[in-house]
């Protein structure tokens, strides 16, 4: 069995693998940041690319975080409708330690206290999956599961 400090994660710019030291996230020297996920099954998870982004539109994004000498720009991919993979932004201020995070047509979610791209990605996540959660069903469809009564 392998040390647990010794596990190696390529990063998908095919530069030489970057070593996780069991540290909530990793970057590589791309510039991709990695979230590092260890679920008690002990197997370790990784998360999809956190990506730089140089260039982007920033319509949409408050004046005020487009703004700051410190913004950083930041793109993932998440799956929003029917298995779907679509681009999310984040622009991301760490001396203001705030987030905003939009897809598509979507008004940017404003997210307050946060430490790191990491932190937002995952903030974001959460709300996003919340919606999702909550939102009605659509009647009819094919894919929708049923509950039966036994009694």
């Amino acid at each position: 069995m392998a040390d647990e400090t010794d596990l190696l994660f390529a990063c998908i710019c095919g530069r030489k693998p970057v070593t996780a030291d069991f540290q909530p996230e990793f970057s590589c020297s791309c510039g991709r940041i990695y979230e590092v996920e260890s679920p008690p099954e002990g197997r370790v998870v990784l998360s999809d690319p956190i990506t730089p982004e140089s260039r982007q539109p920033l319509a949409g994004f408050s004046r005020e975080l487009r703004g700051l000498e410190d913004s950083q720009r930041f793109r993932f991919t998440h799956v929003i409708t029917r298995g779907h993979r679509l681009p999310v932004h984040i622009l991301f201020s760490p001396s203001a330690e705030r987030a905003e995070v939009a897809t598509g047509d979507m008004k940017p979610l404003r997210i307050e206290s946060v430490r790191s791209v990491t932190d937002a990605r995952r903030k974001w996540i959460a709300w996003f999956e919340s919606l999702r959660k909550n939102a009605p069903t659509r009647g009819g469809s094919a894919t929708r599961e049923r509950e039966y009564s036994t009694s």
